[in-house]
C-alpha cells in the first residue's frame, strides 16, 4: 500500500516541476519579447499555454 503513496508523490513531483519549468519559460519568453508586447499577465498566459508540454486542467485555464 505504501508503493501507491510513492507513485502519487512521484506524479506530484513530476507535475510540479513541469509547471515550474513552464512558468520559467513563459516568463523568459515574456521578457525577451517585451519590446513587442507589454509584459502583462495576459502575455504570461499566452506563453504559458504555448510552452506547456503536458496538458493539464491548470494549463487549460489559460487557453
Amino acid at each position: 500500500m505504501l508503493y501507491l503513496l510513492y507513485i502519487f508523490v512521484g506524479l506530484l513531483i513530476i507535475f510540479g516541476v513541469n509547471l515550474m519549468i513552464t512558468g520559467l519559460l513563459a516568463v523568459h519568453d515574456m521578457y525577451t519579447r517585451r519590446d513587442d508586447e507589454e509584459p502583462t499577465f495576459d502575455t504570461f498566459k499566452k506563453y504559458f499555454a504555448k510552452n506547456n508540454n503536458i496538458p493539464t486542467k491548470m494549463s487549460d485555464i489559460f487557453n
